[in-house]
């Protein structure tokens, strides 16, 4: 009995542990955590295999496929027969023979200060000074010791030294005269060798003029490496790689046969050779995701907190994030021909612009920015060849996609954003084809066709997948409200037949909240559609509400103030419950709610003082539920609700009138602390108050008078068509 109820308390404590929302966020990061590097690591193929040069192969090994490879060895073996024509490049030292003379005649400036010295330490400065001359005496032999010169040359008059000098210079000035380089040195010596021998000098003299000669030549063209090594790249460039074709079932290398170099690359090229440990590319991998997924949630924590406390909303983050790499994932597995080139180019068809106009529509614009950008890294691991154009493609790609569904309209701007991103990813594969450096025609026509087919293939599968995530996951998206938005929606086509005066007013609010909204950055389209939907209550009572009343008498008129308001402030209520029965989403009930905030129906309240001299009225009985407006949208229908039906209550509107109550009825609502939970500033105010009234100008503008020939002719057509009340248009 004992287990059973250990077993039962672990169940409890771990059904307590998964219910906890800090739980569930940590399971859901580690799930994607290794779904991401599941999808990352399949790009590794597990059949590779991982030889060493020169290792013996345990089994043979084919190609799968038909392929087109280059052929290494033959490649730099061509490479090297065109870099062994281009020739040394050199330039010339114009102060070689300068520099030359000049250690000419240093030496023998400095002979000469020994010989006029004093006579202590003479012999010990000569021979230094001959040893110290003379650094390449591993080039010739000397006939005597440098002692045995100090000797003769301690002897010497003057006037030989100087014609030692002399002779030493003739010499030298002719075999500079000649192109010398460091190559053809040794010759330059051996010329100056026999030049020596040939002078009627006392073999110690010739030692000393062989001593400074050799020492003193030089070479006047130098070695110029970096125009070498240019010319060297130009021509093992010009070399295009010798290109074999591969066929599937070929075998590569044969069973107990060592690997060599060539064979090695081909299995590289074929993807069949991997360059490193499996394991030390999952450490990699690991660690990658890891960071990205650590910079994800600090964004949100720091900037996004209310998506960062929704477990459902880090849930659809991530559920668009893998999607998004894992089609990425399947789109660089398409293969192009046979030609390995052209396949690496499926990297520009990574549907990074899918999710990134999924997080902008569903969820925030910025942040969908934000994920575009490590989106578009995973896409320079997911792909080979080119990854920095793949991942600054992705990016300028998904950019284009949030510009165009940043403010949606209407459904076709979902079709457009897809062109859109299409036009940009050519003109930017274009770039960086430019900036590279090097075209390849057929390359770029691959290149740009990829482009535009990735622009239509993320609108394909943003619209394909953007119903099921609104669905799933109750979000109301730009494209619900367009849907919405629709006429002929029930509730709207209800609302038309029943309280046509509602529908009216309805349009009207709405026009003139959605002018301002953009203004004070409200989101016109959800401002738009709150408005269509405010007042949809009244169609349980249309006619106890003036818009509707045509010509009626009033009911209003038999009942009291208390149960008017009542019937008035219950379309609030009964508005709610209509849009829940036809599923409409939390945004819009907002709106149906909130509309009226707690305001004071004052009509009935003051009704209600008159017939109550003793002031026994309660206010709050007069006074909607609410809650207040808890957003700019929310604000706008209920100011452009009130100011509508207001204006429309003015006796011969003036663009005067129209100004003072507008501002009237909006000081009313601040003072009453109706906006002070909508997130408006005075100087929103300010533009809401001034968008109202050029609107309403332009509705209520002054009629024009029709000259009296006009006003006869209309007469005398109503006479004729026997319609009396027949007026001019306005």
């Amino acid at each position: 009995m004992k287990i059973p109820t250990v077993l039962q308390y672990m169940l409890r404590r771990l059904n307590v542990f998964l219910q906890k929302s800090r739980t569930k966020k940590l399971l859901s990061i580690f799930l994607f955590f290794g779904i991401t590097i599941l999808i990352l690591f399949s790009n590794f193929n597990p059949k590779q295999v991982w030889l060493k040069q020169d290792e013996v192969a345990r089994s043979n090994i084919q190609s799968d496929i038909n392929a087109v490879v280059v052929d290494t060895k033959q490649t730099e073996i061509l490479r090297q027969q065109a870099a062994s024509k281009v020739q040394k490049v050199y330039q010339e030292d114009n102060f070689a023979l300068a520099n030359t003379e000049k250690d000419i005649n240093l030496f023998f400036t400095r002979l000469g200060e020994i010989l006029a010295g004093s006579q202590e330490n003479k012999d010990e400065a000569m021979q230094n000074l001959l040893v110290k001359t003379n650094v390449k005496k591993d080039l010739f032999q000397l006939q005597y010791t440098p002692a045995r010169l100090s000797e003769y040359l301690l002897a010497t008059s003057p006037q030989d030294i100087e014609k030692m000098r002399q002779s030493t210079i003739l010499i030298v000035r002719p075999l500079m005269a000649n192109p010398i380089t460091d190559d053809t040195l040794n010759g330059i010596y051996q010329q100056a060798f026999g030049k020596i021998s040939e002078l009627g000098y006392a073999p110690e003299a010739r030692d000393v003029i062989k001593i400074i000669t050799i020492n003193s030549l030089r070479a006047n063209l130098i070695y110029n490496e970096e125009a070498t090594n240019k010319a060297l790249k130009e021509a093992t460039e010009s070399v295009q790689p010798v290109q074999k074709t591969v066929k599937a079932g070929e075998i590569i290398v044969r069973e107990g046969d060592r690997v060599t170099a060539e064979q090695i690359s081909i299995l590289e090229q074929l993807g069949i050779q991997r360059s490193k440990s499996y394991v030390t590319t999952l450490a990699g991998t690991a660690l990658f995701v890891l960071l990205t997924f650590w910079l994800v949630l600090q964004f949100l924590r720091r900037y996004y907190r209310d998506i960062y406390r929704n477990d459902m909303l880090l849930l659809l983050i991530g559920l668009i994030f893998i999607l998004t790499i894992a089609f990425s994932r399947f789109v660089t597995i398409i293969k192009i021909g046979d030609n390995a080139e052209l396949h690496l180019l499926t990297g520009y068809l990574a549907p990074v612009a899918a999710g990134s106009m999924l997080i902008a529509i569903l969820l925030d614009n910025r942040l969908a920015y934000f994920m575009t950008t490590i989106m578009a890294l995973y896409v320079g691991l997911l792909t080979q060849g080119d990854q920095l154009y793949y991942t600054i493609t992705a990016f300028i790609g998904g950019s284009v996609g949030i510009f165009g569904v940043h403010r949606l309209t209407q459904m076709s701007d979902l079709a457009k954003s897809g062109l859109r991103i299409a036009i940009a990813n050519i003109v930017t594969i274009i770039t960086l084809n430019l900036i590279s450096g090097e075209v390849n025609p057929s390359t770029l026509t691959v290149s740009v066709l990829m482009g535009a087919a990735n622009g239509i293939l993320s609108a394909v599968l943003m619209i394909g997948i953007l119903p099921y995530l609104e669905s799933g996951f109750s979000l109301t998206s730009m494209i619900k409200l367009l849907e919405l938005s629709n006429p002929n929606h029930p509730l709207l086509r209800r609302l038309l037949l029943e309280a046509p005066g509602t529908y009216h007013h309805s349009l009207m609010v709405g026009n003139l909240a959605e002018a301002t909204a953009e203004a004070v950055g409200a989101n016109p389209l959800l401002v738009r559609v709150g408005a269509l939907f405010h007042d949809v209550g009244k169609i349980k009572r249309p006619e106890y509400f003036v818009e509707n009343q045509r010509g009626f008498e009033n009911p209003h008129e038999k009942i009291a103030p208390a149960l008017s308001t009542l019937i008035i402030t219950s379309h609030v209520k009964e508005g709610v419950e209509l849009a829940r029965e036809a599923h409409l989403p939390q945004a819009i009930l907002d709106f149906i709610e909130q509309h009226h905030g707690t305001s004071l129906a004052r009509y009935f309240y003051s009704r209600a003082l008159e017939e109550d001299p003793d002031g026994n009225v309660n206010e709050d009985n007069f006074r909607y539920e609410g809650p207040k407006p808890q957003s700019k949208e929310v604000a706008l229908v209920m100011l452009a609700d009130s100011v509508e039906a207001a204006v429309r209550s003015l006796q011969d509107p003036n663009p005067q009138k129209i100004s003072q109550m507008v501002r009237m009825i909006i000081n009313d609502k601040l003072s009453e602390g109706q906006l002070e939970t909508a997130d408006l500033t005075f100087k929103d105010l300010d533009t809401i108050s001034k968008s109202f009234c050029k609107a309403l100008e332009g509705i209520y503008h002054k009629r024009i008078e029709y000259p009296e020939i006009i006003v006869r002719e209309f007469e005398k057509r109503r006479e004729q068509d026997g319609h009396p009340d027949h007026k001019p248009a306005e």
